[in-house]
Formats: structure tokens, C-alpha cells, sequence
């Protein structure tokens, strides 16, 4: 294909995209169209053979169901307001503790839910009435929310980490590990700004009454801790500790963390078939919207790949002499970009599968490039003008000015951008614990 239709494609699809059009169904028609006319009937006879021998075939795709079952009982088993009451006790003498426990909170809870929606709704929900009646200033408490629930699609088991495994040929596994340095580094810098802020303007992060404070070593405090902190944190230890210790597969730990999660609406009394029955259905939706999405995308990259259109790509960005790190900074600041405008999925299922292949040639460890992708996309929910993060908490949220919300959000997009390139200077941030866990 000529460079001049692979830019029309790509600025087509870009188009589509950016007026609202439905992922699936924008890059799906795209994909059939381009391939017809650059393929002919020879597309349209291997498509079904590319769709059910690639996506559909994908084992580790059966383990998206159920770490979103899994986040969505979390979500219901009212497990996350008892364990933030009792962080929230632990750290009511500390300047900024209320930000610090958010925070504490959103890293279990990411660690348990997988998704950016849920973890920011549910924590949403109990830390911005707490913080702004605390006399916390509107920027902070909506930047905190914000920044804590985007660490739900970063540490495991986050949906997108499975999504990606597949397109370079990665463990998810080593996705998962590689992941967790990144996202506990990210948990710890927002905590370290929330404590640097407290301390430089106190007035926007005062401390709670003497009278909420909870000795940590009080029989209260042991007593709370093991009641509702330790079954969340003992199941997120179980569902990864399986994974990294190869004791089970994604999809078995997807399970496990499953009958765990209905276990705790039990262990809380929270549990009932109409909430069970919502949840099985949400499942379902989200389930079905990611799979189409995945074969819409399978269709569109395997029309733009067999017109020679990442060869158009590759012949131009070797053109331009920038050498391999030169080329590997623009394909990173595309996607970082394009996160501004596009969904993580679109990106994800449509912009890696082009760029990845050239990052591969180009020698860099596609574990390595996957993580970084994964790091910098997190940067996507938090960025103006089209922050999903923000939007969400503007739904739970509507007392709180979009103009506090934009200013909160500011200093954690310099943190994500900050850890982003310590994952890129340092390649061990994200590699080191991989290898420790293949004995390499």
C-alpha cells in the first residue's frame, strides 16, 4: 500500500474514533472495508480462520470474565467501606491521613476489582463526603480519588495486562509482575505528595478529631484489622501468590478469586441473589463489549497489516534517522497522546498491535514494551480533554467544579509521567521481578 493510503486509513480510523462512533463497530467496518478493497474476496475468506485461530482461541481471554465478576462482587460485598473506616481510624492522627488511607484503600482495591471504573466508583463514594467534610480542599480529595482509582488498571489482576499478553506473546504471568513494582511506586509517590502537601499548606489536608484516632496495637484496632482488612488483603495474596508461584493458571486464579469474593459477602452478610444475579449480568455486558471489541480490532489490524501498512510505517520512521531509541520516544509519545482523545481499549487493540511488531524488530523485550504501554495508558485517565477518571468522578460526584477536579489531577499526571520514565530509564522497575520469579 502506497504511504498515502496508509495515512488516509489511519487518520480515517482516528476520525471515526474521535466522533463517538462505537469501538467495535467503527474499526470493525473499517477493517472489512479497507480489506475488501485492498484484498479482495481472498480477505474476506481467511476472516473467519484469522478470527477464530487468533482471538477466539486465546485461552487466557476465559480469565476476563472472571477477574471482572470477581471486582464486581468486591464491589457489592461492602468490604472496601469497612476496611476505609477502619484505615481512616488508623491514620486520623497523621496530616493528610484521610488522603494517605484513600490511597491505601484504592491499592487493595485495585488489587481486587481489575477495573478503573468500579475502584474509583466505590471509593469515590466513601473518601470524597469524608474528605470534603473534613475541610480537605476540593483539588486535593478530587485528585487523590482520581489518581488512586486509575491504579485498578495497572496492579494485578488488571484487565488490560491480559488484553496485552496475548497480542506480544508474553506470560501474563510475567505482565503481572512486571506490573506490580510500577503500581506499588505509583501508590507510594501519591501518598509521599499527599504527606509533602499536608505538611507545606496544612490547611488543605487537616488533621481528623483526637477522638476518631485508633491506637494502631489497641485491641480495637487488631480486632478491626483482622475483621475486615484481612480477609480483602489475604485474597488478593492468594489470587496473585498462586499466579507467581505457579500453583495456578490466570483463569484458575480468576476463579479462585471469584468463590473468594462471594465468600466475603457471606463473611459480611452483604450477599443476595438479586445482587449475585446484577453482578453475573454486568459480567456478561463488559465481557461481550471487550471480546467484539477484540475481534473488530483483529479484523481492522489484519486489513492494515496485510496492505503493507506497517511496513509504510516502519520504512518511514527508519527513514527519519532517529535511531532505535529515537523511534522508540515517538512511538511512545503517539500513544501517550492519543490517551488523551481515545479510550485505553482502542489504543490498546488497535495502535499496539501496529506499533509492537516494529518495537520488536527493533530488539526491544516485549515484556518490557508492554509494561511501559501499560504504565504510560494509565496516564490516559487522568489527562484533559477526554479523562475518563474524571468523568467518573464528576458522575458520583456533581457538588465537585470540573475546574477543582482539572487542578487536583494536575501534580499525579507529573507522578504518572515521572514513574513512566523511570520505567524506561531503569528497565529493571518492571523486569526485575519477572526474572526473580523464572528463576533467571
Amino acid at each position: 500500500m502506497s504511504p498515502e493510503l496508509t495515512t488516509i486509513l489511519m487518520l480515517l480510523s482516528l476520525f471515526i474514533l474521535l466522533l463517538g462512533f462505537p469501538l467495535a463497530f467503527g474499526i470493525g467496518t473499517m477493517g472489512l472495508l479497507f480489506g475488501y478493497l485492498t484484498g479482495g474476496n481472498a480477505f474476506l475468506y481467511m476472516l473467519p480462520q484469522r478470527v477464530m485461530n487468533g482471538t477466539l482461541s486465546e485461552y487466557i481471554l476465559a480469565a476476563v470474565p472472571l477477574f471482572i465478576f470477581m471486582g464486581a462482587m468486591m464491589q457489592s460485598s461492602g468490604v472496601a467501606e469497612k476496611a476505609f473506616y477502619t484505615l481512616q481510624r488508623w491514620m486520623a492522627g497523621l496530616r493528610g491521613g484521610l488522603g494517605v488511607a484513600t490511597i491505601v484503600l484504592a491499592m487493595i482495591f485495585a488489587a481486587c476489582v481489575g477495573v478503573v471504573g468500579a475502584s474509583e466508583t466505590a471509593i469515590g463514594l466513601l473518601a470524597i463526603p469524608t474528605m470534603l467534610k473534613a475541610n480537605y480542599s476540593k483539588d486535593l480529595a478530587s485528585g487523590v480519588v482520581c489518581a488512586g482509582g486509575t491504579l485498578g488498571i495497572l496492579i494485578p489482576p488488571s484487565v488490560m495486562l491480559i488484553l496485552y499478553a496475548p497480542m506480544a506473546g508474553v506470560s501474563v504471568v510475567d505482565m503481572y509482575a512486571g506490573a506490580f513494582i510500577p503500581g506499588l511506586l505509583l501508590g507510594g509517590f501519591y501518598i509521599l505528595y499527599i504527606l509533602l502537601r499536608a505538611a507545606i499548606f496544612p490547611s488543605t489536608a487537616p488533621n481528623l478529631p483526637k477522638e476518631m484516632s485508633l491506637k494502631f496495637f489497641s485491641r480495637e484496632s487488631l480486632r478491626d484489622g483482622f475483621k475486615y482488612l484481612l480477609p480483602p488483603v489475604g485474597m488478593v495474596f492468594l489470587v496473585l501468590g498462586s499466579l507467581f508461584f505457579g500453583v495456578a493458571s490466570p483463569t484458575e486464579a480468576g476463579a479462585v478469586g471469584s468463590l473468594g469474593a462471594i465468600g466475603l459477602g457471606f463473611l459480611y452478610r452483604t450477599i443476595s441473589w438479586k445482587s449475585f444475579k446484577d453482578n453475573c449480568y454486568l459480567t456478561l455486558r463488559i465481557t461481550a463489549m471487550i471480546i467484539f471489541i477484540a475481534i473488530a480490532s483483529n479484523i481492522f489490524t489484519g486489513a492494515f497489516l496485510n496492505a503493507g501498512c506497517g511496513q509504510v510505517i516502519t520504512d518511514f520512521l527508519m527513514g527519519m534517522g532517529l535511531g532505535r531509541w529515537g523511534i522508540y520516544i515517538v512511538l511512545m509519545m503517539i500513544i501517550i497522546v492519543l490517551g488523551c482523545f481515545i479510550d485505553w481499549i482502542g489504543i490498546l487493540m488497535i495502535m499496539v498491535p501496529i506499533f509492537a511488531p516494529i518495537l520488536f524488530n527493533l530488539q526491544f523485550d516485549p515484556l518490557w514494551v508492554g509494561l511501559v504501554v501499560c504504565v504510560s495508558l494509565q496516564i490516559s485517565f487522568l489527562s484533559p480533554p477526554f479523562a475518563y477518571s474524571i468523568f467518573y468522578l464528576k458522575g458520583i460526584a456533581p457538588e465537585l467544579d470540573l475546574k477543582d477536579i482539572y487542578k487536583g489531577v494536575i501534580p499525579f499526571v507529573g507522578i504518572q509521567l515521572f514513574v513512566t520514565a523511570l520505567c524506561i530509564i531503569f528497565p529493571a522497575v518492571t523486569l526485575w521481578l519477572p526474572k526473580v520469579l523464572s528463576g533467571h
